[in-house]
């Protein structure tokens, strides 16, 4: 089950040299664990973009469609046919550091990486035996600590970047955990979540409707959800732009928006269908997924928000308002999360209701000549592991694992009778545990 939790963050904010605060309303989406020129200006904007990597400044069209038949889905679906071994993990934690929810988590082959950015505003490392290793950063006074944990992100190289929102401030670490750099934005941007560019010195951002950045980027006339930053978190390209009407819309944001991929970065948000691929060179739309029930429209700013621009505009000052975001976009459905291997895609996807949301499970195996898609609300074991599986939130591309994570108390209802793989009195209701999957081989 999903929840939609309205939060409002107020942060120093700087505009035209003057200090305010401003009161920002974000809304996320989780799993309910516990309880989103002049041309020589022109020309240097250019020159200075295409000088890192040669950066095409236009987003390319080449893409392949994945058609999901969500006309009919399963509530449940067994997928042990295809699944070589299940692992349970229990992470232990501090006794003064401990986590309450599972926002985003990240492996890399010995050490994973949790975020709770919602209660203890935190973000906890563990070693490959689920050993609480050191808490990496946490809301507090001290200068090494943050004013704001929203978002966490594991690269390619397995240094993990955490995410100041209040203070555009990234901090660096080490495969080793050990802290590389800071790097200090002197404009405060609003994102939702950055991530590294593979092969660059580059991050690209993503900011949702509501965060007020053309503001912030002097530009009111050109809003823009996917930027480019230099090393010192300068922009440097502004992509999928959009009308200013739209700024301050409220909509639902999924808890990632970055996933890495061997020597790029996929890209991805509510609403959109296309899966995006970014690289040193250039950014790429990858897939496209068509939905055979509730496609969104490509422009459904305009054909759905704009006819209700007010109403959406007025989410998050009523709580009541919320309902017009299941009111006007009930029966579409866009992808929510996507973690790919070198032969298989874990996509999950929101389905819109009257009240509420609902998410669907897709399994893709790209094989050389054939695509097989597997859906379900719920994937489930039923042979050897009998286990009803979480939603994936991992890839471990070292140990090539599919991760899904949980409480115990809510591993205890996804255990089947006569499971073999956790003792049912060994399971402690409050801990955290992670469901490591490897899928067979493609035939």
């Amino acid at each position: 089950m999903l929840i939609l939790s309205a939060e409002y963050k107020t942060k120093l904010t700087k505009s035209i040299g003057v200090t305010k605060f401003r009161s920002i309303a974000m809304i996320h989406i989780f799993n309910n664990q516990s309880k989103i020129f002049i041309f020589s200006c022109s020309f240097l904007i250019f020159f200075l973009y295409s000088c890192n990597g040669k950066r095409k400044s236009e987003i390319i069209n080449n893409y392949s469609e994945i058609v999901i038949d969500n006309s009919n889905i399963p509530d449940t679906l067994d997928i042990s046919n295809v699944i070589d071994y299940i692992k349970v993990l229990k992470l232990t934690d501090h006794s003064e550091k401990p986590i309450s929810r599972i926002d985003q988590l990240y492996a890399s082959g010995n050490t994973y990486i949790v975020i709770d950015a919602i209660n203890t505003k935190r973000v906890n490392s563990y070693s490959a035996d689920g050993k609480y290793l050191k808490t990496l950063m946490e809301v507090g006074p001290d200068k090494k600590q943050a004013l704001n944990v929203t978002d966490c992100y594991l690269n390619e190289k397995n240094e993990v970047i955490i995410y100041d929102y209040a203070q555009m401030k990234l901090t660096v670490f080490n495969p080793d955990l050990s802290v590389k750099k800071v790097i200090q934005g002197k404009n405060l941007f609003h994102y939702n979540h950055i991530a590294s560019i593979p092969g660059t010195e580059d991050y690209v951002g993503y900011a949702s409707y509501n965060l007020d950045n053309t503001e912030l980027q002097r530009d009111k006339k050109n809003p823009s959800s996917l930027d480019v930053l230099n090393s010192k978190l300068d922009l440097i390209k502004k992509h999928l732009t959009y009308p200013s009407k739209f700024e301050g819309i409220i909509l639902i944001t999924a808890s990632k928006a970055f996933f890495p991929y061997k020597d790029s970065l996929r890209f991805f948000r509510a609403y959109d269908p296309y899966i995006y691929n970014i690289n040193k060179n250039q950014i790429q739309r990858k897939y496209k997924i068509l939905y055979k029930k509730g496609n969104f429209p490509s422009d459904f700013l305009e054909s759905i928000v704009a006819n209700h621009l007010k109403e959406f505009q007025e989410i998050g000052r009523k709580s009541s308002s919320l309902q017009v975001i299941y009111k006007y976009f009930s029966g579409y459905t866009c992808p929510e999360n996507w973690l790919e291997s070198d032969s298989i895609i874990c996509l999950s996807s929101i389905n819109f209701l009257d009240r509420s949301t609902s998410i669907t499970n897709t399994i893709i195996f790209n094989q050389a000549k054939k695509r097989t898609i597997l859906n379900a609300g719920t994937f489930v074991a039923k042979n050897d592991f009998k286990l009803s599986f979480p939603q994936f939130k991992a890839y471990d591309k070292h140990n090539n694992e599919f991760i899904a994570s949980c409480t115990g108390n809510q591993l205890k209802k996804q255990l089947h009778n006569g499971s073999p793989l956790i003792n049912l009195k060994d399971i402690v209701d409050d801990s955290f545990y992670l469901i490591k999957v490897k899928f067979k081989p493609k035939r």
